[in-house]
């Protein structure tokens, strides 16, 4: 008998191949698919950071040229128009008015007089001023000669009086008869600009930010360059869409600048004809991309080409063991049973192998794809919360901004704030906040006193309410912020005089009641892990008891939720922007002692005091303030004092060693530490922030020498 051996069978081996086949495709698909989602990922947190870094200029410009409005509206009336005769004779006063204008503004270079033939009248910085200068040839001259319009905001160019460069806000001046009569100008300062874009995209590695007139004329743009033009060109892309009447937008395109593929937004600054772009590299976007790619593909690879061994090695075991097994057969006729029995204990065998195998093997791959791609998430993470923080947030950033301006350790700068001029403001801040779904309305009476509060603290404590009352709005509601003087009904216990009440009211599903006296404790919230951190409303609070009033809340299930942020009046308030108030110097006349260990400081407020009237004595440590001291016949008024310093004797320890030895000499306090303010309050010492404007120094003087 011819013994025919049978065909070998690889059945087996199938469903390995695949499963090889499947160690290879579904990681490789996964890393394709991660791959396009990152790279979209990365794409939109690049706008994110342009947006926010736009926004952040934005706004600061905004407020740079408004107060420059402010200032050139204030520098048109410190002369009439009438009497230009008698200007030149008044050369010094004018001179000295517009040096009052321009205290401690970093952004303003100088502001010009200048008469209908373009000579100079007056200057802030220059006195007497040139004889020889004459602006007649300059666009914002001829531009209001012509009476084209009010304001102008001229192109970029180099002062002739200086040799620096500027760019100006102007206006004209015209006699009652209509005939011109020359020119107001504030020249701006590029430098100062280009300073703040600096620190701004100083963690944005190749961002770039500019500022351009809507003509496309260039008036800052940070990196500086040797070569970047005066104007941007009439086919630029971005100049284009602002000719077409887009205030803001974001699009991929080729800069005018580097002819590089860049991603740029930009935005209209308020109603000025001044346009911020910021953009960055499109190659950055890929290479950052790439970069994370590489690093995923670091880890993964290893544990991948581990599976592929482990695979490869165990089919080549089982085609041993099949293999072996199919030459068992051979031998079936003369022992069957035997061979039966010996295939089936070598096919068990086989079977075991594989199993075992497979199951480590594969187990322990797992183990090290699952541990590698914790670490690649968690550094995914961190590095996003370090790009995060500006705003904050502004901020932040604005929370890890806020982690790492909350951390504007920034002390809280309390004014006066009136509220029928500043709260229907804040409406453009809580619109983008609610979306289109919640109406909002915002009123304040006309009688309603005014507060003492850090403006941007209350505007922080409106929006959180803004968006917990837009999460409990989800279907839409209304969102109605009313501000009024508080009656004797709505006086929460242990509160009395004159209040004022900011009601913060919403058509929410409301606050459960066996919770609702818990929504000020800190780190409370009903928000899902990672949507929110419990701190908001404990700010409102905090902001309302520290400025000696108090917050309560009043809620019913599905009718809705009202706050009321009580805080003291201030009848007495004048009507001008607290921003003329802040920039206002009074007369002190005092005989006062500055203690200050930072020279550069100690420079910028000696000045500023002494035109109060104030005779300054200045020390950089507090051992040599009280040596001098014990050595005086005759105090001083004033101990004007830092309190962090070097040296044994800090500030705090000066004023206690004062307050013993000398009580008659009255003491002020400087902290740029927010945590030391409340903590030197409650000793008795007068203290304010650092930094603070002149008058917050100036009224806090008055407030200790006003006393007994």
């Amino acid at each position: 008998m011819v013994f025919q051996p049978k065909r070998q069978s690889f059945a087996p081996l199938v469903p390995l191949r695949a499963l090889l086949l499947l160690f290879i495709a579904v990681p490789l698909l996964a890393y394709l698919a991660y791959g396009v989602d990152r790279y979209q990922q990365v794409r939109k947190e690049s706008e994110l950071r342009l947006n926010r870094a736009l926004r952040i200029a934005q706004e600061h410009v905004l407020k740079v040229l408004q107060t420059n409005e402010i200032i050139l509206d204030q520098a048109r009336g410190v002369h009439g128009i009438d009497d230009e005769a008698a200007l030149p004779d008044r050369q010094r006063a004018l001179h000295q008015q517009l040096s009052a204008l321009t205290q401690d503004k970093l952004q303003t270079q100088f502001i010009w007089l200048w008469d209908a033939n373009g000579r100079p009248l007056a200057n802030n910085r220059i006195y007497p001023v040139p004889t020889n200068l004459n602006v007649s040839d300059r666009d914002y001259f001829r531009w209001h000669q012509s009476k084209h319009g009010e304001l102008y905001l001229s192109e970029r160019g180099v002062a002739r009086a200086t040799g620096a460069p500027f760019f100006n806000m102007s206006r004209g001046r015209y006699r009652a008869d209509g005939s011109f009569a020359g020119v107001t100008s504030i020249g701006l300062s590029p430098t100062y600009f280009e300073t703040f874009a600096k620190d701004l995209v100083a963690e944005e590695h190749g961002m770039a930010l500019t500022m351009v007139r809507e003509d496309g004329a260039i008036l800052m743009r940070w990196p500086v360059s040797a070569n970047t033009p005066a104007r941007l060109l009439a086919n630029s892309p971005v100049l284009l869409r602002i000719r077409a009447g887009h205030k803001a937008g974001i699009a991929q395109m080729m800069s005018s600048f580097d002819q590089r593929d860049r991603l740029m937004s930009y935005a209209r600054v308020g109603e000025y004809p001044v346009y911020i772009v910021t953009s960055t590299s499109a190659d950055k976007i890929t290479q950052d991309w790439l970069r994370e790619m590489a690093w995923l593909a670091a880890f993964g690879f290893p544990p991948m080409m581990g599976l592929l061994l482990a695979s490869r090695m165990v089919l080549r075991r089982t085609k041993e063991a099949l293999s072996a097994a199919e030459q068992l057969k051979k031998e079936m006729v003369n022992r069957k049973q035997v061979e039966d029995a010996l295939l089936q204990a070598q096919k068990m065998e086989a079977l075991g192998r594989l199993t075992g195998a497979v199951a480590h093997d594969f187990n322990n791959a797992l183990m090290v794809i699952s541990t590698n791609l914790a670490l690649v998430e968690q550094r995914y993470v961190e590095d996003k919360q370090l790009r995060s923080i500006d705003r904050a947030v502004q901020t932040a950033t604005k929370l890890t901004r806020q982690l790492l301006a909350f951390s504007h350790r920034q002390p809280l700068v309390p004014e006066l704030v009136q509220l029928r001029d500043w709260l229907p403001s804040v409406q453009g801040l809580l619109r983008p906040v609610l979306g289109r779904q919640v109406t909002l309305s915002v009123s304040a009476d006309q009688d309603v006193g005014a507060i003492y509060v850090d403006a941007a603290e209350l505007e922080l404590a409106l929006i959180n309410l803004a968006i917990n009352a837009k999460d409990a709005m989800a279907n839409g509601g209304q969102l109605r912020i009313v501000a009024r003087n508080a009656q004797d009904r709505d006086m929460p216990p242990g509160l009395n005089g004159h209040l004022v009440v900011i009601e913060v009211s919403d058509t929410g599903h409301g606050i459960a009641p066996d919770i609702v006296n818990k929504v000020f404790e800190p780190f409370f919230t009903t928000k899902p892990l990672g949507e929110g951190t419990g701190l908001g409303l404990s700010q409102i609070y905090s902001l309302c008891k520290r400025a000696g009033g108090a917050a309560t809340v009043q809620s019913e299930m599905g009718v809705g939720t009202t706050f009321q942020l009580f805080l003291p009046a201030f009848d007495d308030a004048p009507d001008a922007p607290a921003r003329a108030q802040k920039n206002a110097l009074r007369y002190l006349g005092k005989d006062l002692v500055l203690v200050e260990d930072n020279l550069e400081v100690a420079q910028a407020l000696i000045p500023a005091l002494e035109a109060m009237g104030c005779t300054v004595r200045h020390f950089d440590r507090a051992t040599r303030a009280r040596d001098w001291l014990a050595h005086q016949t005759a105090l001083p008024d004033v101990l004007l004092s830092d309190v962090v310093m070097p040296g044994d004797l800090n500030g705090l320890g000066l004023a206690r060693h004062v307050l013993v030895a000398y009580p008659e000499l009255k003491i002020v306090l400087m902290s740029g530490y927010a945590e030391q303010l409340d903590t030197i309050t409650r000793e008795g010492f007068e203290i304010v922030p650092k930094p603070c404007a002149p008058a917050v120094l100036a009224e806090a003087i008055e407030r200790v020498t006003a006393g007994p």
